[in-house]
């Protein structure tokens, strides 16, 4: 016979069954906190530079044509041959020119015989002339007789050095010591002279002076400042990726291209190629030196967040996001009062950085007068938004300045325990920055490159539900009402998109059978799991 259970006991009984079994559905298992990894403040070289790519092609290229067209009767040259100047490159049919030579050749000593004639006709006209025995019309005769026969000897004389000129042309010689870089015609083609206009003609070859080539490097508008002639380049083609090629910026050249909406400037960098190994047409990776470390004290740039990135990066070291951004103000406040602004040199002293203990006694009185938090999550409050000082310039021995910069990091002052501070920064290059000032050698900072690229991604998933309207992304929802029935506050539809409420709760797909809750708290984010089959998306997220 089965028992009766008395109504007062199912009434009491019945709420410790229904939270054992949303406990026992909704997976109360704690899940482990998530590793926060760290690196060393320590000291190293920054080598700042700006990365360009471009084509090696030679700095003069010869066309090679002929003044005298006919038949190629001989070559001896190839592409890539070796020449001096003054070797053969190209010999033309020389028929027609020599045959016109040795016409013109021939006139000239008829000319001369004529001339001859003329002198003596003139001589013994004088003669006459003064004994009165020819008429004065006669000795003007063999006077203008003579003259006639002189310009034909000019005639004459022309005509056979233009002909020895054609035939000189004829025969086509290197013009400068250099390389044959192209070749267009052949042995036995018949070939056009080049002297009706300059661009006509055929050519025959090309060559170049390969000792000496250069790069013609696109530098993005944003880097273009720092590149100056002189500079020093290191340049690295595909062929020989472990052996860099050093150049020097000859000029920055004007007009700016425009390629698929981006402006860049071309650079032209020379290089020395006594060795031979940089061909016309190799692609090169250009790197510009901008400034030079060494031996400074720097810090990951893994660990390094912007101001505004405050409470997005405190969530993620397990810090309450309004508090950070209030010890963000009181940092910034104080760095404005000591004149932090202002930055300081490499190698100057600069004040210390303030950190979160030293304004802790602040926020605790301002706590307890109620002073009001922000809710955003979405980002940083305004009133944290922005960089403040950090415009003052660090000056290297070459000469470029470097701006010096605020920034954010987590220090870490015990095992797992982080703390915000402000520090600055200088040179920077894809891993490291310089510190300035803020930092002692040895201290360990959190790095949070791989959280802050997850907060990125779920900006976006907010951006998406506040600009939808609807319940956002597919997979993803969320929940009203937050711990003591407040409500999750602002996002659009899909709630918390563009900062949702302090307290709310959100879900989020994890996988096609689990569902990820995830609820704020003041000094953590607690994690829980759910099967979709054993918890409704709208029911609370127990975690522990």
């Amino acid at each position: 016979m089965r028992a009766l259970v008395p109504f007062r006991a199912r009434g009491l009984a019945l709420p410790a069954l229904l939270a054992s079994s949303v406990l026992v559905g909704c997976g109360a298992k704690k899940e482990a906190a998530p590793v926060i990894g760290t690196a060393v403040v320590d000291r190293r070289t920054i080598v700042v530079d700006a990365q360009a790519t471009g084509a090696v092609e030679p700095i003069n290229v010869i066309e090679v044509k002929s003044k005298a067209s006919g038949q190629i009767t001989r070559m001896p040259v190839e592409t890539g041959s070796q020449v001096k100047a003054g070797e053969l490159l190209v010999q033309i049919d020389t028929r027609d020119v020599k045959n016109q030579y040795e016409q013109s050749a021939a006139d000239l000593r008829s000319a001369q015989a004529s001339l001859e004639v003329a002198q003596s006709q003139k001589k013994r006209s004088d003669e006459l002339y003064k004994t009165r025995i020819i008429t004065t019309q006669e000795y003007e005769a063999a006077q203008l007789g003579l003259t006639q026969a002189q310009g034909a000897i000019v005639r004459a004389s022309t005509n056979v050095d233009l002909a020895k000129q054609r035939l000189e042309d004829a025969t086509v010689i290197a013009p400068v010591n250099g390389t044959i870089i192209d070749k267009p015609v052949s042995l036995g083609q018949v070939i056009a002279s080049a002297t009706g206009s300059v661009s006509g003609g055929t050519t025959l070859l090309k060559m170049a002076d390969l000792t000496k080539v250069r790069v013609r490097a696109l530098v993005n508008e944003t880097d273009i400042g720092n590149v100056r002639p002189g500079q020093s380049t290191r340049v690295t083609v595909d062929a020989y990726p472990e052996r860099p090629f050093q150049g020097v910026v000859e000029k920055i050249e004007p007009q700016a291209v425009v390629q698929q909406s981006v402006t860049m400037f071309p650079v032209i960098v020379s290089l020395d190629n006594n060795e031979g190994l940089l061909k016309p047409g190799m692609n090169g990776e250009v790197s510009m030196l901008i400034d030079r470390r060494d031996n400074v004290l720097a810090v990951s740039n893994d660990a390094v967040r912007t101001v505004r990135e405050a409470a997005v990066a405190a969530t993620f070291v397990g810090l309450n996001p309004d508090r950070v951004s209030a010890q963000v103000r009181e940092m910034q406040a104080q760095m404005r009062s000591s004149g932090g602004g202002n930055g300081a040199g490499a190698g100057q002293p600069a004040g210390d950085m303030p950190s979160a203990k030293a304004v802790q006694m602040g926020e605790k009185k301002a706590d307890a007068k109620g002073a009001p938090t922000s809710d955003r999550r979405g980002g940083a409050p305004t009133a944290a938004g922005g960089n403040s000082g950090g415009n003052g310039g660090a000056r290297s021995a070459g000469g470029s300045v470097t701006r010096v910069r605020t920034a954010l990091v987590f220090v870490e002052d015990a095992p797992g325990k982080f703390s915000p501070r402000l520090v600055r920064l200088g040179a920077s290059d894809y891993d490291f920055s310089e510190v300035v000032s803020g930092l002692k050698e040895g201290e360990k900072v959190a790095t949070l490159a791989v959280q802050a690229l997850q907060a990125k991604r779920d900006q976006q998933n907010d951006r998406f539900r506040s600009m939808t309207g609807a319940g956002g992304m597919p997979g993803v929802q969320s929940t009203t009402g937050g711990a003591g029935g407040r409500p999750a506050g602002g996002g659009g539809g899909g709630g918390g998109g563009g900062g949702g409420g302090a307290r709310g709760r959100w879900w989020r797909a994890s996988s096609r059978r689990s569902l990820t809750c995830y609820t704020p708290r003041p000094f953590a984010w607690r994690w829980a799991r759910c099967e979709p089959t054993n918890c409704a998306r709208s029911s609370p997220c127990l975690a522990s």
